[in-house]
């Protein structure tokens, strides 16, 4: 447990713990974004709109922050479409992705309402894709970014 999540009302002051190892390398993260060497990941999604990708260079592993020269990571931007207190569902397909849920992220708003886990639907399936902790007034609007390995184009999560 973060002090973060004991102590939400700290999301207006720090950011929330971040695995670099699992974001492009060169990835930071602000107290409502994730920049991506230097590109904010938030203004990315409102230029193109949702759902959206942005793939930069892996980490590789225990490098301390070293860039792949072979592997890549893309971050996924994703609606929600729905929001239950137990489900979200969002506007991208994401079944197949591998996505790394525990590094997912609300974006454009700093949020002080603790964590709750919520299983997440993709945009064409009632199966669940994964389960995610995000703060608990998760609402329809509401904008997440998440890392998923390897390279993938928008046409997968469309």
């Amino acid at each position: 447990m973060t002090l973060t999540a004991l102590l939400p009302t700290l999301r207006a002051s720090i950011p929330a713990p971040f695995d670099a190892a699992a974001w492009p390398a060169g990835s930071v993260p602000t107290l409502d974004d994730v920049t991506v060497r230097a590109m904010s990941v938030a203004r990315y999604a409102e230029i193109c709109g949702t759902p959206c990708v942005c793939t930069g260079p892996a980490v590789i592993p225990a490098s301390g922050g070293v860039a792949s020269t072979v592997l890549s990571t893309t971050v996924v931007v994703a609606t929600v479409v729905d929001a239950t207190p137990a489900t979200l569902r969002l506007d991208a397909c994401v079944a197949g992705l591998e996505a790394v849920w525990r590094e997912a992220r609300l974006l454009g708003r700093v949020s002080h309402a603790y964590d709750e886990p919520f299983t997440v639907l993709d945009a064409h399936g009632d199966n669940p894709c994964g389960t995610v902790v995000l703060p608990g007034d998760m609402r329809v609007g509401d904008r997440i970014a998440f890392p998923c390995p390897g390279c993938h184009t928008v046409g997968e999560v469309r």
